[in-house]
């Protein structure tokens, strides 16, 4: 009788085990993420390549306007406030669209955007020759140009925060010298080609060149999301002591399931046990390139003693799936999610996380930067909402980068505010300096083109410098952005002394050098200023503030040389502009930052309101 008993008992805890196994394996088959793993490498430098060659075009063909605008008043006779207009007006619609494009590029994806893109700016370069006045290829190449513009510059800058992480400063580092070589090169073929051809055919040259966007375009295929199993933990414990098992009913023990929302379900009847057993399921470190769904390990139950008592199943609801170089890596469970590039609150960002601040006040993870560059996702997505997640895939994105409650914090209203008055001078080397110095100091023409190659050598350089020059002791991101920008400002008032090409030379190189950090390093200042998961919103209202005064600023400019017959007025105010900008910027480091208790409050309206949303 007694070996029957112990038979049966051995059979049951057999049967249990086994059940509690197939269990165990059911839960690794459902339990699946899909995550998007920046390769940082590979294919993602043929991307960087693709990315800078957009921002050649792209940017080449807006600062070129400085040439073109000699050739393009000539034929139009209209006064410099118009056509500068012509000129500043696609690059701050440009900017205007840029909540609205990247709302696009995350619901349809890069690649379609900036397909679209290059095809609408060549149509509209191409129409504009056609333009019988000036109001006519303002509203063409100005505003519709603009937009298309802005389809192509955008995605393109995304798509290299797609594939780098680590090497996302170097990859965006190659991106930015697009806008630099487009700038040395544009400005001088612009001359050549109008001087030659006429501006109209010239025009049409550039159209051409524009279409090569579509094959940057193709380039930037997206990523493939990998499906991999939740990294989990389930714990088999006993709290029972020897002494206490002698008077516990060993018939009574269960296991219990410790779900995610804290709620406890009766699993199994177990037999007793006296171990504890830990069995994880994880995902071993691969390529991130295979397609491949990485094998689970798990430790068999089985080979755990059979005389213990209370088993503990517990799933981690802060455990994700693991893939790469050791790094957790936060999966969502709708895989079209997983490869929208603007669901990263990092998408902006130009260096690695790690780069940009060691421990920033506002960080929602200061141990795992990479964690935190995830965004709050809506919910996992069912099968009847799948419609939904691509209409919220645009929706997000534009409500986020359209989100005025930034401005509450103190630092990012100084920083826009800032950003009205820089941007209102930022143009002014780039629009007026080749025709100050063929109109006002009679330099020739050819010779004059030259100084925008000049401006966008130490541009190039300045963007490039400012970084290693901010890690010198003792000195920031903030520091350095504010006396080259101040730096830039005085350099402009004393612009307006020029008086032959080697002073305007002068000029365009040390202004071209200390203008720079105003695009490279400002994304640093903002980075800490509102933290990283307000980011991509202080960019979108930024975009709005930089759009507005950057159509202002050039046609302002014109409208003083109109009035005075010189551009020295243009300058010296300009420069003033770009002087006040710096102070806004510098009364930042005055401003007591968002405490964690507001930052905090303020994460907790923006998950509600996602809830709401879901």
């Amino acid at each position: 009788m007694a070996a029957k008993q112990i038979l049966k008992k051995k059979h049951l805890e057999e049967e249990e085990l086994a059940k509690l196994k197939k269990l165990d394996d059911n839960s690794v088959q459902e339990e699946y993420e899909y995550v998007a793993v920046p390769p940082d490498g590979g294919f993602g430098w043929i991307v960087a390549i693709a990315a800078m060659l957009c921002n050649l075009i792209c940017d080449g063909t807006l600062f070129a306007f400085g040439t073109m605008k000699i050739h393009l008043q000539e034929y139009f006779k209209c006064s410099d406030m118009l056509i500068l207009m012509v000129g500043s007006v696609p690059c701050g619609v440009y900017l205007l669209v840029g909540p609205i494009v990247s709302g696009l590029a995350n619901r349809y994806g890069c690649r379609p955007i900036i397909i679209i893109g290059s095809v609408g700016a060549a149509i509209c370069m191409a129409l504009s020759t056609l333009s019988p006045n000036v109001w006519v290829m303002m509203i063409v190449y100005g505003v519709f140009g603009g937009i298309f513009f802005g389809m192509v510059y955008l995605p393109s800058v995304v798509m290299v925060s797609f594939y780098f992480d680590k090497k996302r400063s170097i990859a965006n580092g190659l991106v930015t010298a697009g806008t630099g070589l487009g700038a040395l090169s544009f400005g001088p073929l612009a001359d050549l080609l109008m001087s030659k051809f006429g501006w109209k055919i010239g025009m049409l040259i550039f159209a051409g060149i524009m279409l090569t966007g579509i094959l940057f375009g193709l380039i930037m295929r997206p990523l493939e999301p990998q499906k991999v199993p939740v990294k989990r933990e389930i714990e088999l414990q006993s709290p029972v002591t020897p002494q206490t098992q002698k008077n516990q009913d060993l018939s009574s023990p269960q296991a219990i399931l410790k779900t995610t929302d804290g709620a406890n379900e009766v699993l199994l009847p177990t037999a007793d046990e006296s171990a504890r057993i830990s069995t994880t399921a994880t995902v071993p470190v691969g390529d991130v390139n295979s397609n491949e769904v990485p094998a689970v390990t798990t430790v068999d139950p089985t080979s755990s003693p059979l005389n213990q008592s209370s088993r503990n199943r517990t799933i981690s609801s802060s455990s994700h799936a693991s893939v790469g170089s050791g790094e957790n890596r936060v999966g969502v469970s709708n895989p079209e999610d997983a490869s929208r590039p603007l669901y990263k609150k990092d998408a902006f960002v130009s260096g690695s996380i790690q780069q940009l601040h060691h421990a920033s006040r506002t960080s929602l993870n200061k141990t795992n930067p990479y964690m935190s560059s995830v965004t709050n996702i809506p919910a996992a997505t069912k099968e009847e909402k799948k419609k939904d997640s691509a209409v919220r895939a645009f929706i997000d994105i534009l409500g986020a980068m359209t989100d005025f409650s930034i401005l509450k914090n103190k630092q990012m209203l100084l920083i826009c505010i800032g950003n009205i008055f820089s941007m209102l001078g930022y143009y002014l080397p780039i629009m007026c300096l080749v025709s100050f110095a063929v109109e006002d100091l009679k330099v020739n023409k050819t010779h004059a083109s030259f100084l925008l190659t000049i401006f966008g050598l130490f541009n190039t350089i300045g963007r490039f410098a400012g970084g290693p020059i901010a890690m010198i002791p003792h000195l920031n991101a903030l520091r350095v952005h504010n006396a080259l920008l101040f730096m830039a400002g005085i350099l402009t008032v004393l612009a307006a002394y020029a008086y032959n090409l080697t002073t305007c030379a002068l000029y365009a190189a040390l202004c071209g050098f200390a203008i720079a950090p105003h695009m490279s390093l400002l994304p640093s200042v903002i980075y800490d200023c509102v933290g990283l998961d307000r980011y991509t919103t202080a960019f979108g209202i930024l975009f709005l503030f930089r759009g507005v005064t950057s159509i202002i600023g050039p046609p302002a400019a014109g409208f003083l040389k109109d009035s005075t017959k010189k551009y020295d007025m243009a300058f010296a105010i300009g420069g003033a502009m770009i002087i006040i900008a710096s102070f806004f910027h510098i009364f930042i480091a005055f401003v007591q930052p968002a405490s964690e208790t507001e930052v905090e409050k303020e994460q907790e309206k923006v998950q509600k309101k996602n809830k709401l949303d879901v």
